[in-house]
């Protein structure tokens, strides 16, 4: 219960998420249907005072915001706290006067299709009321603006994976599509479903889809939904400037391989700010992969006051940097529940990183993954054939792990000379502020690492 109201409390995978509108401060009581042994409640940086009653538990949401609720280690409740949905009234048109309905029996691809092309052309908003819509492959022109209205749901149907596939420059799998575009909208608090996890255990690889790929876009922006279970990576931001992702929830099923979160790739101008992501692979993948042969630099990323947890990286630069430089990149004040790796930076493929800071982030419990490090930073090439890059203005400041991860973090440069050069500025681990690389057992080959 939130404010004395009842919440619904969804089942997804491994874990449960209730989405709540919150217009003022409010009391939650969530009463487990198992036996409490042990909670908590993260982020620890929100200090969220609360009791326990049996198997309830009761505590107050001030704020809006991402919170999971962790019950006897295993079990994760994630409480999305959202302002009101503002629906869209003027110039907004529904779907349904398209003669659909939100049944989601029926695959009703050409008549949303039709629907998006008209209403970009004419300028304006569609409406997705709450409801089920299934279809394939979904292409948003120039102007579009669809607004998923909380229990809206564009569900991917998992009849066959070949309505999926990419054409052209780029073969990439994807539901929705966003090619050559400017000034596209998606909005409002309901969902995308990807229908990964189905698709996959039907079609094996070939289920391999993104939920959104945009590419060669500018202008975009992504407010209020959620992109749920992807077949492989869930949001790929390739080649394309000015792009906003602002209060999305990302839900991958961590049962899957290669499920990343975000991956801004050959980009600039970007933000993704007050964000959730929870996923088997990487929560933010910053890179350039030339996909489709789109290479660019990227410039000015910032990821934001988001919530995260992963298998593997959290807060990530690579592996993939084709491009010549890759700068500008700002993670601050975001919180990671969980990850193998709470920082990489990883360069295999020639570029310069430079001017990449993590500034006020904090990490709570390392995934037992493959490192088991709080952070590892290297520059190696890929190949014999590979130009060996380099970083330089790295910063790491104002940054907190709660526990320390169990094994030693690395800064490596796979060549000659000094090849990264790093600051770390009040580096706290388990409560001691990190003065030196013999404190704290840090690996370290050819780079200049400076302590503040």
């Amino acid at each position: 219960m939130v404010g004395g109201q009842e919440v619904e409390v969804v089942p997804f995978k491994h874990y449960h998420y209730a989405l709540v509108e919150l217009g003022a401060a409010s009391e939650v009581l969530f009463t487990s249907g198992t036996a409490i042994e042990t909670y908590e409640i993260s982020p620890l940086s929100r200090n969220i005072q609360s009791t326990r009653d049996g198997n309830s538990i009761r505590f107050r949401l001030d704020r809006t915001g991402y919170v999971m609720v962790r019950i006897n280690e295993t079990e994760r409740i994630f409480i999305f706290a959202e302002q009101p949905e503002a629906v869209p009234v003027e110039n907004a048109v529904s779907i349904l006067s398209f003669g659909v309905s939100g049944d989601g029996v029926a695959n009703i691809t050409s008549q949303v299709q039709g629907a998006i092309n008209q209403t970009a052309a004419n300028g304006q908003t569609l409406l997705f009321p709450a409801g089920v819509y299934k279809c394939g492959q979904l292409v948003l022109p120039s102007d579009a603006h669809i607004h998923l209205s909380r229990g809206a749901e564009l569900l991917a149907d998992d009849t066959s994976a070949d309505v999926y596939a990419g054409s052209g420059r780029l073969n990439t799998r994807r539901f929705i599509f966003i090619p050559d575009a400017s000034n596209v909208k998606i909005t409002g608090l309901g969902a995308i479903n990807g229908n990964g996890a189905n698709l996959r255990a039907k079609f094996g690889d070939n289920a391999r889809m993104r939920i959104v790929l945009a590419v060669n876009c500018r202008d975009l922006l992504f407010h209020g939904p959620m992109f749920k279970d992807p077949g492989s990576w869930n949001t790929q931001i390739l080649k394309c400037k000015n792009v906003e992702i602002r209060n999305v929830k990302l839900l991958n099923d961590i049962d899957l391989g290669n499920t990343d979160g975000f991956d801004p790739d050959a980009t600039q101008n970007m933000q993704i700010i007050d964000c959730f992501a929870y996923c088997s692979d990487d929560n933010v993948a910053i890179k350039s992969t030339n996909y489709g042969n789109f290479l660019d630099d990227v410039d000015g990323i910032t990821i934001k006051g988001c919530v995260f947890l992963t298998k593997k990286s959290s807060l990530k630069v690579g592996t993939e940097s084709r491009a010549a430089n890759m700068k500008n990149i700002l993670f601050e004040d975001n919180d990671v529940l969980e990850s193998d790796r709470g920082m990489a930076l990883y360069v295999s493929d020639g570029a310069h990183y430079d001017n990449i800071r993590f500034v006020n982030n904090r990490f709570e419990r390392n995934h037992p993954d493959a490192q088991q490090k709080e952070f590892q930073f290297r520059v190696n090439q890929r190949n014999t054939n590979s130009k060996l890059g380099k970083m330089t203005n790295i910063l790491i400041k104002d940054c907190t792990y709660y526990r320390a991860f169990p094994r030693k973090s690395e800064i490596s440069y796979k060549g000659d000379g000094t090849g990264i050069e790093l600051t770390i500025d009040n580096l706290v681990i388990e409560g001691q502020k990190i003065t030196s690389a013999e404190q704290a057992g840090f690996v370290i080959e050819n780079a200049t690492v400076v302590f503040k």
